[in-house]
């Protein structure tokens, strides 16, 4: 049997939240918690929002600099964040002036608010520690959504492992706490951006393959469409477009798909290297690209059969939680709009075993050259 590859590169990451509810009807998500819960700020972008309707008016998210308390290296990081929520969603981000604004400091930690709180201004703080474009989850707070370990089903995925000493600790306690006023009409996706890697052995995911995929520094395929589902976001009145794979019309452009990642031709086992290079700043330092740079392979087999995938050898991939530098998923998951566990460590390695024809293999990279030696086969 013949196998063709397909290689192509992008810059656009896919997204991750559907939502649907268990009689099949769509409805918009209420997040946050009860009328009395108070805002917490904390290390980890984690926030609370204070009043019962956390929408930005028109989904117009106002916001300006503060040149006194923002670090401009920063800068490029915040603008390309909000761009690629803008190209995904019917969000909008403008520098104009105006009665609502979004303050943005780096003074206070990374940290923002749940949604509009109220007033004339709330704060976005972004220091230089929640470099890169994947500290969009913070903006992803203020517009509304808490992180995934506080879901009401949340038990159903995750191990706490909290120690006895710290449950009458308050930061630990509004930390931990679930919203049970939410309606949550999409799966749980550990590789959401909202799903955070907890360093500190507090919580684990249930199926361990996932270990290294939470804390993605990657916005999913459900992550734009949760943000389109909670405003409403459609192309109503559009030329509509026809889009493969249960992907649908992107509000931030209806002429084209937000889809699931798209397979083409087979192809024979190959050493993939993807070269992000280095980002580096006016006084020498290097640090990782503020985006991450993909390259995609399709596997096809005939009608039938299970395709696997072997990651023999890694080179130049940094081992870490969320693999929030690089790594590779194998789109193993049935729905392949679902993140796949990942892998950027050596000793994670084992076979993928697929049963989607054809199956895509997805490299992200942010910082020097990456390579994978990859090699394929088909079984019954």
């Amino acid at each position: 049997m013949n196998y063709f590859i397909t290689f192509f590169f992008m810059h656009i990451a896919v997204l991750n939240f559907y939502f649907r509810f268990s009689n099949g009807n769509k409805i918009v998500m209420r997040v946050g918690g009860s009328p009395e819960t108070k805002r917490l700020e904390r290390s980890k972008r984690q926030a609370l929002r204070m009043d019962n309707e956390p929408r930005w008016p028109r989904g117009t998210i106002n916001y300006f600099f503060d040149e006194q308390r923002f670090d401009e290296n920063s800068r490029a990081t915040v603008l390309r964040a909000m761009e690629k929520i803008s190209n995904h969603t019917c969000i909008k981000f403008s520098p104009k002036d105006a009665r609502i604004k979004l303050r943005i400091v780096s003074d206070k930690g990374c940290q923002a608010a749940i949604g509009r709180v109220g007033g004339d201004q709330q704060y976005l703080s972004f220091p230089t520690s929640c470099y890169s474009v994947g500290s969009a989850s913070e903006l992803i707070h203020v517009i509304g959504f808490l992180h995934s370990h506080q879901r009401a089903d949340r038990d159903e995925y995750l191990k706490l492992n909290l120690q006895p000493w710290r449950l009458n600790d308050w930061f630990q306690t509004m930390q931990y706490k679930k919203y049970l006023d939410q309606w949550w009409i999409v799966p749980y996706d550990y590789g959401s951006i909202m799903q955070y890697h907890d360093s500190d052995n507090e919580y684990g995911p249930k199926n361990s393959k996932y270990f290294r995929t939470m804390g993605s520094q990657i916005p999913s395929y459900f992550d734009y469409l949760m943000i389109n589902e909670y405003y409403q976001c459609s192309c109503e009145g559009e030329e509509q477009i026809n889009c493969k794979n249960r992907g649908y019309p992107n509000p931030g452009n209806c002429s084209e798909c937000n889809c699931p990642l798209e397979s083409s031709e087979e192809w024979k086992n190959i050493t993939l290297n993807l070269d992000a290079g280095y980002m580096s700043l006016q006084n020498g330092t290097k640090l990782h690209q503020i985006d991450f740079v993909f390259r995609y392979l399709s596997i096809s087999a005939p009608a039938n059969k299970t395709i696997e995938v072997d990651i023999r050898e890694i080179t130049g991939v940094e081992c870490n939680y969320g693999c929030y530098i690089g790594g590779i998923e194998v789109k193993t998951h049935e729905d392949r709009r679902m993140t796949s566990p990942r892998l950027c460590c050596k000793n994670d390695n084992e076979i993928y075993k697929s049963r989607n024809n054809p199956t895509i293999v997805m490299a992200f990279n942010s910082e020097g050259l990456d390579k994978y030696n990859i090699f394929y086969r088909f079984t019954d």
